[in-house]
């Protein structure tokens, strides 16, 4: 079989160790392993321990931006593909159908691939722009090899919303490191507790979410107040950042919460905190894809409250892994964690309930070995 030659082009700033920093290191090695070759690119310079990581296994990583213009990114991607002898280009959060990778990769050996992560508010085209999309995006799919769903969810609205042709989009789940994210022992909760200034019978209830309205943390806020009626002694984590934390921080002040909800920002230590949770939380009011904290709190063996909304469902089993809720329901989601706080045995149960989950269906070696498959199926197609 003929050898791969892969740029993993991701449109993000790679400023912590994430899910998809390290799936990108994983996919790389892999690769490299298998006798193949690699290549990532990052809208922005990959900090310089990351690049160390990625030279270490014989790959550059790469800048590889939009900021300077089209053509100035047309070009970057033409000069890689030429300069590395490149045939698979793999796309992370880029504009699906957009002309620019078209352009880049058309008349070359690529196959062009994309990875649809994309959390959304649907709005479906209608009448003649719905026609019109149509045709579009039909003729560019003439040019695409796949676009990879993160979900059966994400499947239905690719090819509901984008048109796209249904064999055209492959599900594979993304994965986490199993190996990062565990559940702490008595003595790594004791040193979280004493680092964090917590007393033992604190009860933690962490969400990781960015600060912005379609996360839904104003009813995390809100289902705190009524928690901490009957469970004075609990802290609720908010970790990350974002353009609304000034409003959702008024928000827990007024309700006189300053010291029970904690704003952390941005974290490099999350498995710390999702080793010690005991409730894990995540109230999105949008259509969510593949969220990665609520994977990684699986991982970590907490019992999960999320909204029953998007992609969710497909991951978090109702009743066994965790309580699905309404969406834009505080009093909802104050019950379900109220009921997981009662219940120490239905705690522990859906936590490793949610473990056995994460290492069956949804390992990073996994979402890896998956990919590496489509690769090299798109080279004989």
């Amino acid at each position: 079989m003929k050898k791969l030659s892969v740029l993993t082009l991701i449109d993000m700033n790679p400023n912590k160790l994430g899910a998809l920093e390290e799936y990108a290191l994983r996919l790389s090695r892999e690769l490299i392993e298998r006798g193949n070759s690699a290549l990532v690119g990052f809208s922005e310079s990959p900090p310089e321990w990351l690049k160390e990581r990625f030279g270490a296994l014989g790959v550059e990583a790469l800048k590889i931006s939009r900021a300077n213009g089209a053509l100035g990114f047309i070009k970057q991607v033409r000069e890689a593909i030429n300069k590395y002898g490149l045939n698979i280009v793999h796309a992370t959060f880029y504009p699906f159908y957009s002309p620019f990778l078209l352009m880049a990769t058309i008349g070359t050996a690529c196959k062009l691939i994309y990875s649809d992560q994309e959390s959304r508010v649907s709005h479906p085209s209608k009448g003649l722009r719905s026609s019109f999309r149509f045709l579009k995006n039909r003729c560019y799919q003439r040019c695409i090899h796949a676009v990879i769903a993160d979900a059966r969810f994400i499947r239905e609205c690719q090819i509901r919303d984008h048109f796209t042709r249904p064999d055209k989009v492959p599900v594979i789940y993304n994965g986490v490191n199993l190996e990062r994210f565990r559940k702490a022992d008595a003595a790594q909760r004791s040193e979280f507790l004493r680092k964090f200034k917590i007393s033992d019978e604190t009860t933690i209830i962490v969400t990781i979410a960015q600060c912005i309205w379609a996360k839904g943390l104003n009813y995390f806020i809100d289902a705190a107040d009524i928690i901490l009626k009957e469970h004075p002694n609990s802290v609720f984590y908010i970790i990350w950042d974002g353009p609304e934390r000034s409003k959702l921080e008024q928000q827990a002040v007024a309700l006189g919460l300053r010291d029970n909800v904690i704003f952390t920002g941005m974290r490099v230590d999350t498995e710390a905190f999702l080793s010690v949770a005991d409730v894990f939380v995540l109230l999105s009011v949008w259509e969510e894809a593949f969220a990665f904290s609520l994977l990684e709190a699986m991982a970590s063996g907490c019992p999960i409250v999320a909204t029953r909304i998007g992609a969710i469902p497909e991951f978090v089993v109702d009743g066994v892994t965790g309580i699905l809720v309404p969406p834009r329901n505080a009093e909802a989601a104050a019950d379900a964690i109220m009921k997981l706080l009662n219940d120490k045995q239905l705690r522990l149960e859906m936590g490793l309930a949610a473990r056995k989950r994460m290492e069956e269906n949804f390992s990073l070696e996994r979402w890896v070995n998956k990919t590496i498959e489509l690769y090299e199926k798109a080279l004989v197609s």
